[in-house]
């Protein structure tokens, strides 16, 4: 049966021994051992009675104004996902349709190629075609606008 290699248990020759335990160990500081500055035995007088100062101690109020910064949300022709800053809630907003620019310029398009009976007030039923104004439905506060052409 094999056994492990012998534990060799020579020094090293020339090079000083490392310190004890208790040298590494005791204590770290060297030189006079100072005096502490104050004396548990020391009695501190504080006054008995109450002297009020001529002067308020309440805390001044402090106001706060809250500042919300979101990310640039793009308003366009579907509802989105944002906060209102009057509310102070995530909502998703509701959309209200109203004419601009683009269904007049259809409009007119349309009775200049001929459709005069009518055709051409067709660009003011579509809401694919008139400006959008998000707004909150807790609050009814405008959060944004789409403008399909503007100058």
């Amino acid at each position: 049966m094999a056994s492990a290699p012998p534990l060799e248990t020579w020094e090293f020759v020339g090079l000083p021994q490392p310190p004890s335990y208790e040298e590494a160990v005791g204590p770290q500081c060297q030189g006079p051992v100072l005096t502490p500055a104050y004396n548990k035995d020391t009695q501190y007088h504080f006054p008995t009675e109450y002297q009020p100062t001529a002067y308020s101690t309440t805390s001044p109020i402090v106001s706060v104004q809250t500042i919300y910064v979101q990310p640039s949300v793009m308003f366009g022709n579907v509802p989105v996902q944002t906060h209102c800053p009057t509310c102070a809630q995530v909502v998703i907003t509701r959309l209200e349709h109203t004419c601009g620019i683009m269904p007049w310029l259809t409009c007119a398009g349309l009775f200049i190629f001929g459709c005069i009976y009518g055709c051409c007030l067709i660009p003011f039923c579509l809401n694919d075609l008139k400006d959008v104004t998000h707004r909150c439905p807790n609050c009814n506060n405008i959060l944004g606008k789409h403008k399909r052409l503007s100058f």
